[in-house]
């Protein structure tokens, strides 16, 4: 059965990789944020600022995370023959936040896929204008009487 020390170095180890990850995802929301530029429209300006704070959010929770696992190191689950409630208590944290890790991961999930149909929604309704355009402008050049019928946007 591993020692103590390898619970403990397992446990720092940990918290160094989860570090490392939130500094990684950290700076990639910056250069992300930073390299975005001028949004189109108030919707695309809201939707980028929530997620900026989804991910931040994030960020944060993934740091608070390592110094848990990091403090969860050092707590005994033994003292005195009996169970450590301290110890308990700390990895309840430690679950906890991964499970807020995953409701925001889920929250973020969510939202873009939402954002991006509205988008391909707002795509699919700028060609079929486009298209609708054409087909007037060739039938008034042939001088036909009315253009084909296409498809409604609800369909």
């Amino acid at each position: 059965m591993p020692g103590a020390t390898d619970f403990q170095e397992a446990c720092r180890a940990l918290a160094l990789g989860v570090t490392m990850i939130a500094a990684f995802l950290g700076l990639r929301q910056w250069y992300e944020r930073k390299g975005r530029g001028d949004l189109a429209s108030p919707e695309e300006a809201g939707f980028f600022r929530r997620q900026d704070v989804r991910r931040w959010l994030g960020v944060g929770v993934m740091l608070a995370l390592a110094v848990e696992v990091y403090i969860g190191s050092w707590v005994e689950p033994r003292v005195g023959g009996r169970g450590n409630p301290r110890f308990v208590v700390v990895w309840l944290v430690v679950l906890s936040l991964i499970i807020v890790m995953l409701g925001l991961a889920l929250a973020d999930w969510l939202a873009t896929r939402a954002y991006a149909a509205r988008q391909r929604k707002a795509i699919f309704r700028e060609q079929l204008d486009e298209l609708r355009q054409e087909i007037q402008r060739r039938v008034a050049e042939r001088g036909g009487d009315s253009p084909p019928e296409l498809p409604s946007e609800d369909d």
